[in-house]
Formats: structure tokens, sequence, C-alpha cells
């Protein structure tokens, strides 16, 4: 299935020029079958609409169907994990979020996980990316408009990631639902 997917892309689109998200799940490289129809039309819509306007900031000599094309060959190698977490939510009755720790002890982001979390957030699903070191790491690939910046008051290197108590995920979680009014 790692082949040139040049040719994928473009037989996959309609006569607008757009991607057909049912040339899209029909083609033999899409991976997702074994998905409810459901999900799989979702993950193809948002590969349409993530193609259709890119927000992965284009290499010095990328032209914009070859950003396309990049977009659309790493939307289909979607981690298994990441399908299973797709699966486990009802998007109708809530937003499902990821929170990304990055501490960069297991490496630094790289463009294919910028166009993941595009992809991701083009299905739906809230990013929450938490880097205590402070170092650029979305800001290298995604385009600015399309997430916000907070500081904290420590940068902090090297800072592994440690489970909360029982306590304080039973405060947690009642501090988020009555913020979201539940």
């Amino acid at each position: 299935v790692n082949n040139d997917f040049r040719f994928h892309y473009r037989n996959a689109l309609d006569r607008e020029g757009k991607l057909d998200p049912e040339k899209i799940i029909a083609g033999h490289y899409w991976r997702y079958q074994q998905l409810p129809g459901g999900l799989q039309n979702g993950i193809a819509m948002a590969i349409r609409n993530m193609c259709e306007h890119p927000r992965l900031k284009p290499l010095s000599s990328e032209s914009e169907e070859e950003l396309k094309i990049y977009l659309f060959s790493q939307s289909l190698q979607i981690p298994p994990s990441i399908l299973k977490l797709m699966q486990q939510f009802d998007y109708s009755q809530e937003v499902p979020k990821i929170i990304l720790y990055n501490n960069e002890l297991n490496g630094t982001m790289v463009r294919s996980d910028a166009a993941l979390l595009l992809l991701l957030n083009q299905f739906g699903l809230d990013i929450v990316l938490y880097n205590p070191p402070g170092h650029n790491d979305i800001e290298n690939f995604i385009e600015e408009d399309l997430y916000d910046v907070h500081w904290l008051e420590d940068v902090v290197f090297e800072q592994e990631f440690k489970e909360p108590s029982f306590l304080k995920k039973v405060l947690f979680q009642g501090l988020l639902k009555n913020l979201k009014g539940d």
C-alpha cells in the first residue's frame, strides 16, 4: 500500500477537482474497511475537507497539489490506537479530546504528526498539546490561526508525566462537569 499516492489522489477527484469520499472509500488503498460505515464516511469527509483547504505549512519547494497529496497519503495511515479511540465516542453526545504531553523524551513532533493532528481536528476531536519545555512543536508545521498558545509560569525540561492520584482525578472530573454545566 505504501506507494506513490499521486495517482490515488488524482483518481479520487470529482469533476470539480475535489476529493470524492465515495471514491476514496472504494479505493484499494483504503485501510479502514473494518470500521463502521458512518465512521468510514466521517474519515473520508475529513480527508476531503483537510485537503480542500490545507492548513499544513508547505515545504519551501512544495506545490499546493504536492501538499494535498502529502496530507492525503498521511491520512490513510492512522495508527490503530487512534482508530480505536475514534470508535469509542458518540460524537452527537460528547466531543472527544486528545491531550498530548510532549516532554520531548520520546522525540520531537514531526510533520506527519502534525498532519494526523490536522485530520483528527477536522474529524471533530479537540486537541490539547502540553509542552513543559515550551519549545516549538506544532508551530513548525501548522498555520498559526488554527491554535492558541498559552504560556505556563515555569519552563521545565525533561519532566516525566505522572498520573494524578485518585482523589485529584475525582476532583478534576467534578470540576470539568461543573464547567460544562452537567
